[in-house]
């Protein structure tokens, strides 16, 4: 199973956006969110970040310190929770 990282401010909202990617991922991607402070603490396995959109001014910081694909989640998507499009999105960046 690959793994994918949301990292947003600390809120709740990105958990559950975590859920609704897993979910359209069909058991294909492990996702689990943190909060900006403490990512660096579990990169281990991960193959890509997503950002939330009100931290998207953090993705420089972020991508200078891994060694993955980062990327913000579009904040069209996010407000709605569309886990279907952010997957898509994903796989749009490193294959299914």
């Amino acid at each position: 199973m690959r793994k994918v990282m949301l990292v947003c401010n600390a809120g709740m909202s990105t958990g559950i956006m975590a859920k609704k990617i897993e979910e359209a991922s069909e058991g294909t991607l492990e996702v689990a969110a943190y909060g900006e402070a403490e990512f660096e603490d579990h990169l281990e396995g991960v193959e890509m970040i997503l950002v939330g959109p009100q931290i998207r001014y953090l993705v420089p910081n972020i991508q200078a310190k891994v060694s993955c694909p980062v990327d913000s989640i579009a904040p069209q998507h996010y407000g709605v929770m569309n886990g279907k499009a952010v997957y898509q999105q994903i796989i749009d960046r490193i294959g299914a």
